[in-house]
């Protein structure tokens, strides 16, 4: 079992509370227990494989518009899914890897 953050961003149109929906119903599935007091930031844990998550993550966002971040506090772990146009983050998390 491990811990994971999660930040994201969805792109605001007529699928938002959908794709918003569909992203904190997948991350329940994969958890055993979560904190979702801060909006757009999810802490979990999960028995499943950090690329495993990223996967069921990329399934239910747009990932030409929306983004996430998904890491282990534990580990220097992180993956970067969806759209992004700030190449920083590799700079700043240099272990982020592209999912």
């Amino acid at each position: 079992m491990a811990t994971y953050w999660l930040s994201f961003r969805l792109q605001v149109d007529g699928t938002y509370n959908e794709r918003y929906k569909n992203l904190t119903d997948t991350v329940r599935k994969l958890s055993t227990k979560w904190w979702v007091e801060a909006s757009s930031f999810i802490v979990f844990a999960s028995a499943s494989e950090i690329d495993r998550i990223a996967s069921a993550i990329s399934d239910v966002i747009y990932n030409d518009t929306d983004v996430a971040i998904l890491g282990m506090p534990d580990f220097k772990s992180a993956r970067l899914i969806g759209h992004h146009e700030d190449n920083d983050i590799f700079e700043l998390i240099p272990f982020i890897k592209k999912a």
